[in-house]
């Protein structure tokens, strides 16, 4: 077994027991936001997640530090007993999995697709709007996270991943597509 699933396999459970939390305190929304902040949290601070992780640092130092650190941010105070929860259970280096995995409880939970979207070009809010419009009729979720990003390589258009389904709508594509027909067209 990878250590990958191995992760996912002790990280469900926990996101699973926080949703429940959430969904039961009526705190969903506010829980969520408090994740994504953790999560940009870890992400640009790599002393606090090596702090957190080192098996040398006692677990009530790395609660001080914790509780220091997220006070500016005023998290819920389920988020926090959570996140006091993982450290007594030496499982705070899971955070980042079962973060993840929490979010896409709470999508699937809220019915909200994350669609990934490469443009050649960056979309203009105009445009975002309308793509999420076209893509709310076309998979029947109730919302639409766009996450955008430039890839000039399409050469112009755009290209929409929402789990393992793909829209290509990029001139890279087409072209590809034409290259082909005129492969098999040919023999």
């Amino acid at each position: 077994m990878s250590n990958k699933m191995l992760m996912s396999k002790v990280a469900d459970p926990y996101a699973s027991a926080l949703l429940n939390l959430a969904s039961s305190t009526n705190t969903l929304d506010t829980i969520t936001s408090d994740i994504n902040d953790l999560l940009e949290l870890f992400d640009s601070n790599e002393n606090l997640v090596g702090y957190l992780r080192n098996p040398m640092y006692s677990k009530s130092s790395k609660k001080e530090v914790l509780e220091k650190v997220i006070a500016p941010l005023y998290f819920n105070e389920n988020t926090v007993r959570f996140l006091m929860v993982l450290l007594d259970r030496s499982r705070i280096d899971l955070l980042e999995s079962i973060a993840e995995k929490y979010l896409q409880m709470v999508y699937d939970f809220a019915e909200i697709k994350i669609a990934q979207v490469s443009s050649a070009i960056p979309l203009t809010p105009d445009q975002e709007l309308d793509l999420i419009s076209r893509l709310r009729n076309r998979t029947g979720a109730k919302e639409i996270k766009l996450v955008t990003n430039v890839d000039a390589s399409l050469l112009g258009g755009l290209k929409v991943q929402i789990g393992s389904n793909v829209i290509d709508l990029s001139l890279k594509g087409q072209l590809r597509e034409l290259a082909t027909k005129l492969d098999t067209n040919l023999f």
